[in-house]
This record gives structure tokens, C-alpha cells and sequence, in this order.
């Protein structure tokens, strides 16, 4: 009995496991994804912005310099811990967050709007860290 419990939770785990990383291809952002803009990733709990992040935010603000007709909104997303109303306000923050430093190199704010979608749009749907710092980002998109 003991040994089928035993096989039963491993293969339990194998199933789990597999699951994850079935769905690990990355889905479409809210809006249409703007090429040459990058997702930018945030910690746990956390709206601000990361020296990776800084880096590919760097790299956004320079192509948003060269498509200067380009305007965009900036979509704030969490993983699903924490309640409904606070993931609001968290991605509200991530997306102000980024929206400040592109702002701080010289891209002009009416060319960008922050919206929040919480944990209402995961990248990934498995229960684990392996998904959730992929649902703590920033989105930008037309």
C-alpha cells in the first residue's frame, strides 16, 4: 500500500512538472506587442525597476526615440499571489514604474499610458516560482 502511495505521488509530481513546462511558450500581451520593445521583469512584491530591467528599458526608450509617432500602453502584471485588489494596485505600480524611467530619458509622457491587469493575465498558469517572476513584468503594446 505504502509503495503506491509512493508511486502514485511521484507520478502525481511527473504530471505537475510536465504541465509547467507545456506552458512555458510565452502568450501575446494584452494589445499587439510592440516590436522592438521588451518585457521588463520585476521581485516578488516589488514595483521597482530592476538593473536588468533598467537595461532593456535603456534599449526601449532608444527605439521609442528613432518611432517617435509610436505612443503606447504600458501594462502592469503580477503573478497570483495576494489578493485581487492589491495585484491592481501592484501592477499599477510596476506600470508607472516604467513608465517614470522611460519619462527620465526623455521619451515624452502623452506618448504613453499604464494600465494594470493584476494577475488577470499570466504568462505562465503553473504554481511555482518557476512562473510566477514571469508573470511579475511590464508589457508594452499598441
Amino acid at each position: 500500500m505504502r509503495n503506491k502511495m509512493i508511486v502514485a505521488l511521484i507520478m502525481l509530481g511527473l504530471v505537475v512538472g510536465l504541465g509547467c513546462q507545456q506552458q512555458s511558450k510565452p502568450k501575446a500581451a494584452s494589445g499587439t506587442k510592440v516590436s522592438g520593445l521588451n518585457r521588463i521583469h520585476f521581485d516578488f512584491d516589488k514595483s521597482d525597476i530592476k538593473s536588468d530591467a533598467k537595461k532593456t528599458l535603456d534599449d526601449n526608450a532608444s527605439w521609442l526615440k528613432k518611432n517617435k509617432d509610436t505612443k503606447i500602453t504600458i501594462e502592469g502584471h503580477c503573478d497570483e499571489r495576494g489578493t485581487e485588489e492589491y495585484n491592481i494596485a501592484l501592477g499599477h505600480r510596476r506600470a508607472n514604474a516604467a513608465k517614470s524611467y522611460l519619462v527620465s530619458l526623455g521619451i515624452e509622457s502623452k506618448r504613453m499610458t499604464s494600465k494594470s491587469y493584476g494577475e488577470e493575465k499570466p504568462l505562465e498558469t503553473c504554481h511555482n516560482e518557476s512562473c510566477w517572476w514571469k508573470n511579475r513584468r511590464a508589457e508594452f503594446v499598441k
